[in-house]
């Protein structure tokens, strides 16, 4: 009943369905996306529809495993379930929790390393932002406020989320000088970032 019950709710920001793994790189991007944000759970032995097909244990385990230790930086830990179905077969249930080592990256032989997070049902790349304010974190420091620090708090009062292409044009900022101020003041907590599939915006938090 409990599968079941999970697999009724279709994929979504904390679950991820696969029929099968045979890229343990392709799926570090679901595992490092999950550490990332909330955590989740991966379904292995269920397709995109949610009909139940079960696997074989050990090599898809494997794979996992492989995904969370050799492609993911820092390794990935996880917790594994094993669901048998009625076809001799089995659904391994993969629990990752949201890490608090991040960002966590994937790692290829033959490209730069990726950061994804999750975002409704996907993995996305982060926003450059959201990964300096999460290595920002570990090593919290003293922040200077400048003049840019309170145009832009000036220009984001009572406005909606703005890219950072938009608040470097009207505050008059570099992309690096937007990057730092953002980053100061998510860290400090006044500003947030939503993040949608089609990338990232930032507004002052709520209160």
């Amino acid at each position: 009943m409990y599968l079941y019950n999970l697999i009724a709710q279709g994929e979504h920001e904390t679950l991820e369905f696969k029929y099968e793994i045979n890229d343990p790189r392709k799926i570090a991007r679901t595992l490092v996306a999950f550490a990332n944000t909330k955590g989740g759970r991966l379904l292995v032995g269920i397709k995109d529809n949610g009909n139940i097909t079960g696997i074989s244990i050990d090599e898809e385990y494997y794979m996992v495993e492989s995904g969370a230790k050799l492609y993911s930086r820092p390794e990935i830990d996880f917790k594994v379930k094993i669901h048998p179905i009625p076809n001799g077969k089995h659904v391994l249930e993969f629990i990752i929790e949201s890490s608090g080592a991040k960002p966590h990256h994937v790692v290829y032989t033959d490209k730069p390393p990726e950061v994804l997070i999750r975002v409704h049902d996907e993995n996305i790349i982060a926003n450059p932002v959201w990964i300096k304010v999460q290595e920002r974190l570990k090593s919290p420091c003293t922040i200077k406020y400048t003049a840019g620090h309170n145009r832009l708090l000036a220009y984001l009062k009572g406005k909606k989320a703005q890219s950072i292409e938009i608040l470097m044009k009207e505050v008059f900022l570099s992309e690096k000088e937007a990057t730092e101020i953002i980053t100061d003041l998510v860290v400090s907590n006044i500003m947030e970032i939503e993040t949608t599939n089609s990338g990232a915006v930032f507004k002052l938090k709520q209160v």
